[in-house]
């Protein structure tokens, strides 16, 4: 089977199972591509050959190329297959609410709600941390001057209160994987190409909401889930006063940031509605 392929088109070909083929880039001008498929036979005088080969043009879709028999044009892996799973929910959400930013906000709410009890252990673990931290000041004064002293009494007192000095950054780790998924089945979704949500013209781009000097685009979307990832860490750093790694402060925020910024405005519309949900699950913890 040969397939070319951009973000969201393919064209593929394939013989018939009983042919065997070998495919060839041949000489094209530039820019352009251009690809076949050779099949070697041997004929006696007066003997009649006749192949067939399949072709499918159209979205880079799974379900599109399964429905046509092309399922075999790419390889899915574990994480693409949790995409399309992922694609399959995003698709049913937004035949029922007709527009694909509200079902990427719904989707992103109902995920974080099936996160929210590990969500809510974690938090509750953060306000344990807080409430140890006179002993934990106290270990440190103690044994200023032996640090693998400090360190060693540190983790037993984690140990023997059920906490981990790293709860702080687990409520964004954990939906990563899930997302890392569902960016890899956006990318090539063509539903989301031209769907259009709020200010948003293309869901499948970048939301561009003013041109800046020096030809840069405002990026509204990224700057607010900036804006909603820094609150959330702050909330983290109040529960957890102890946890001093760049997870649990402004930082992570910052690097969202840039690697947000020009990725397409539906994954970040996701990635901020999980932050805002999270700021929820965060008050109902501690309440």
């Amino acid at each position: 089977m040969l397939t070319l392929s951009e973000r969201y088109f393919c064209l593929s070909m394939k013989p018939d199972e009983s042919q065997l083929a070998t495919a060839q880039i041949n000489p094209a001008p530039q820019q352009v591509i251009s690809a076949g498929l050779m099949t070697a036979v041997d004929l006696n005088p007066g003997d009649r050959v006749v192949q067939s080969i399949s072709v499918y043009a159209g979205p880079r879709d799974f379900f599109h190329l399964r429905e046509a028999g092309f399922d075999g044009a790419f390889q899915v892996g574990l994480l693409s297959k949790i995409g399309l799973i992922l694609m399959m929910m995003l698709k049913g959400i937004a035949g029922i609410v007709k527009n694909y930013g509200v079902a990427l906000i719904l989707l992103s709410a109902i995920i974080t709600f099936l996160l929210a009890p590990f969500t809510i252990i974690s938090f509750k673990s953060m306000k344990k941390l807080q409430q140890l931290q006179p002993m934990m000041d106290t270990i440190k004064q103690k044994h200023q001057n032996d640090p693998q002293r400090a360190n060693k009494e540190m983790l037993a007192l984690f140990q023997e209160h059920k906490v981990s000095p790293l709860s702080g950054c687990l409520p964004m780790l954990l939906p990563l994987p899930i997302f890392f998924a569902l960016w890899s089945a956006v990318n090539h979704f063509v539903g989301l190409r031209g769907a259009e949500f709020l200010w948003i013209r293309d869901l499948s781009l970048p939301d561009r909401l003013a041109k800046m000097p020096f030809g840069l685009d405002l990026n509204l979307l990224p700057i607010l889930m900036c804006l909603a990832m820094f609150i959330q860490t702050k909330l983290s750093q109040q529960a957890s006063q102890s946890a001093k790694s760049p997870f649990s402060g402004p930082l992570m925020s910052v690097v969202f940031l840039v690697m947000f910024y020009q990725v397409p405005s539906g994954l970040v519309l996701y990635w901020l509605t999980n932050s805002l949900v999270s700021i929820f699950w965060y008050r109902v913890a501690v309440s």
